[in-house]
């Protein structure tokens, strides 16, 4: 007789023959649609499926801002989001539940770069609440902030959801219960607060990705939860990847392809009472000043004149397990040699870390695996004598200048604009000291 973890389990993961009951619902919709209009259309798109299927040339990799109006209607209507319960398991049988569960074996591409430019007060808005996810969701962690960051930007670009950012994380937030964000209904805003630091770091890891940095693990995943939960949408989604104890799916069939993520951003952020306390932004004033969405730089390749090493000094910033190998704080220049399995997010807010709080120039470059040197030349530009580094970061902000850039031979991007260019070194702009 089935006990109580087999039921759980049949309930999430049936059958591998048999069809879940959400495809048994649509099943006879479908054919009840057939048998009342007498329906070609309807038997064709039942045999067919996904007009972007397995079948479909180049379904994995086209953007949807290359598709057409036709292509998109042609897409089968987007999934209804309902409110988020949860199984009345206990913790042992939800894991049991899960591990059940495979991982999917079609293909899991990196969601492509966002680069959303707005208003200032509208950007400020978005950064606002797209850290309070991370923070809320993930707490004081890189990994786990970058995932939920991406998880609520493949959201905002799928018609499923709502279309800014805000919307995204407090879509539901007037229930009680059943809100897509555990913590914009349970009044985690009002019990718990970051500190400053930590509320920093999240704001940075939101204007990174809004400036283009992805997090490809999750690809193009729109759901997510803990291993020790089972929520009731659990069987309509197929499991992509697994975050610390997070695990992340996506749409099934074509609703879960790139090709499904063609909405456009609104344009402009909602107020959020509910983050007024902790966003000046939310309460009419703007405390945040956004970083630059241009991150484009111009390359020379001129030579300085006789390089001298940097002197060591120490620096006031969390270095996320990498080492401080040569710093000199009068010029802004910080060389890191990296931690093996260190991820590139990480990099970029560890960079932002150790510039915080600087107006005028402020360079970091890391190296992995053999360490570099960075020398400072004639009229302060940068140069590393030894090998390329693996890590690039350069700001000023009195210029309103930011690049960040990835050896992409050690840190696969999937945005090419973010690897180093051969043979690169600093513009002349971008000199040390200002």
């Amino acid at each position: 007789m089935p006990g109580p973890d087999d039921e759980a389990i049949a309930y999430v993961a049936p059958d591998r023959m048999a069809l879940p009951r959400q495809t048994m619902l649509f099943t006879l919709l479908g054919l009840l649609v057939v048998v009342l209009v007498g329906g070609a259309l309807a038997t064709a798109f039942l045999l067919l499926g996904d007009p972007f299927g397995p079948g479909h040339a180049g379904s994995a990799q086209r953007s949807y801002a290359s598709l057409t109006n036709a292509e998109i209607r042609r897409l089968p209507p987007p999934p209804p989001v309902e409110p988020v319960h949860y199984l009345d398991v206990p913790q042992e049988t939800a894991r049991k539940v899960n591990e059940a569960v495979p991982f999917s074996t079609e293909p899991n591409p990196a969601a492509i770069p966002l680069r959303l430019n707005l208003a200032p007060a509208d950007r400020a808005r978005a950064v606002d609440c797209l850290a309070a996810a991370a923070w809320y969701e993930a707490g004081d962690d890189t990994l786990g902030q970058e995932s939920v960051i991406q998880t609520v930007i493949n959201r905002m670009r799928h018609p499923s959801f709502p279309n800014s950012v805000c919307g995204v994380v407090f879509q539901g937030s007037e229930r009680k219960t059943g809100c897509q964000f555990t913590f914009t209904c349970d009044g985690a805003l009002v019990r718990r607060t970051p500190s400053a630091t930590a509320w920093g770091r999240a704001q940075a890891m939101a204007s990174l990705a809004l400036n283009g940095l992805v997090f490809s693990p999750i690809g193009w995943a729109t759901h997510y939860h803990t291993d020790w939960v089972v929520p009731n949408w659990s069987s309509s989604v197929d499991k992509v990847a697994k975050i610390r104890t997070h695990l992340f799916f996506r749409w099934r069939g074509a609703s879960g392809r790139p090709v499904a993520f063609h909405r456009a951003h609104a344009g402009s952020e909602p107020v959020i009472a509910a983050m007024r306390g902790l966003s000046p932004s939310h309460a009419g004033t703007l405390a945040l000043e956004p970083l630059p969405s241009d991150i484009s730089a111009d390359v020379a390749g001129t030579t300085g004149g006789d390089a001298k090493p940097l002197p060591s000094s120490s620096v006031n910033a969390d270095l996320r397990g990498n080492a401080l190998t040569a710093a000199d704080s009068s010029t802004g220049l910080f060389v890191i040699q990296i931690k093996s399995g260190t991820f590139p997010g990480a990099l970029a807010v560890m960079a932002l870390d150790i510039c915080k709080g600087r107006r005028e120039s402020c360079t970091v470059v890391g190296f992995a695996g053999t360490p570099g040197r960075v020398t400072g030349g004639a009229f302060g530009r940068v140069r590393w004598p030894d090998k390329v580094p693996d890590f690039y970061y350069f700001s000023d902000k009195s210029r309103s200048r930011e690049i960040a850039y990835w050896n992409c031979a050690t840190f696969p991007r999937p945005d090419g604009s973010q690897c180093l260019p051969p043979n690169y070194q600093p513009a002349d702009d971008q000199r040390v000291g200002g």
